[in-house]
């Protein structure tokens, strides 16, 4: 039996004068656990290539990262916004490959920087420092350390809950940055206790579902599986 196969967008990571592809073992082990093919996608030469690219995939599962540049979204607090950002070449590639993928109605599951990514391709902006700009918040664990466990709450007249089968959640997560401003057409559709956007829809994009959290770390949960099984269905 043929397995959907999922684009993985790469991180692009310099090391020794060079770039290079790497998918992180979570998400594509994940996917290959949810019964799917996962493949790391490589940028093209040209824009012109990328709905070739798109035509060949089931899904496209957008992964974690840096912190967005400042000018991608008019920063206003661009001293909190990590030293280590995310490559021009990624955020370029990661936008067109997902516009592509709406365009080609395609599944799209976005993950963390994924989901902030989105927000800001459609006019949304970034709170840059969870702990520095949102007092009193919950412990969304380290970023680029160990995650934290704790609860969201879901709209019930949301995607994510008809997938869920639920109005709550536990899940992990490990960031410093969220939605501040939603980018237009973006719905809220999950929650933490402290406010923070937790996932997200597109009014009228039944193909698309963005979590601030990471189902990759907590494989096992009822909450991955369906998610997963959602991407390859």
């Amino acid at each position: 039996m043929k397995k959907p196969l999922i684009g993985i967008n790469p991180y692009h990571i310099e090391r020794k004068g060079s770039f290079w592809n790497a998918t992180k073992e979570d998400y594509y082990s994940t996917v290959w656990n949810s019964g799917g093919c996962p493949v790391t996608l490589n940028y093209p030469k040209k824009k012109e290539h990328i709905p070739n690219i798109v035509e060949h995939l089931h899904g496209l599962l957008m992964v974690g990262g840096p912190d967005l540049p400042a000018d991608v979204y008019g920063s206003t607090n661009p001293e909190l916004i990590d030293k280590d950002q995310m490559s021009k070449e990624r955020e370029f590639f990661d936008r067109e490959i997902f516009l592509e993928a709406l365009k080609q109605d395609k599944k799209v599951l976005a993950v963390c920087a994924g989901l902030q990514l989105i927000n800001t391709v459609f006019g949304g902006t970034l709170t840059e420092d969870i702990p520095t700009l949102i007092p009193g918040a919950a412990d969304h664990g380290t970023f680029n350390g160990e995650h934290s466990i704790h609860e969201v709450k879901i709209e019930k007249e949301s995607k994510l809950f008809n997938i869920l089968g639920a109005k709550s959640a536990s899940v992990a997560s490990t960031h410093h940055q969220c939605v501040n401003k939603l980018g237009d057409n973006i719905i809220p559709v999950a929650c933490s206790l402290d406010g923070v956007v937790e996932a997200i829809e597109i009014e009228n994009q039944k193909n698309f579902i963005g979590v601030q959290w990471h189902p990759e770390l907590i494989k096992q949960s009822e909450e991955t599986k369906k998610l997963f099984s959602w991407l390859l269905s």
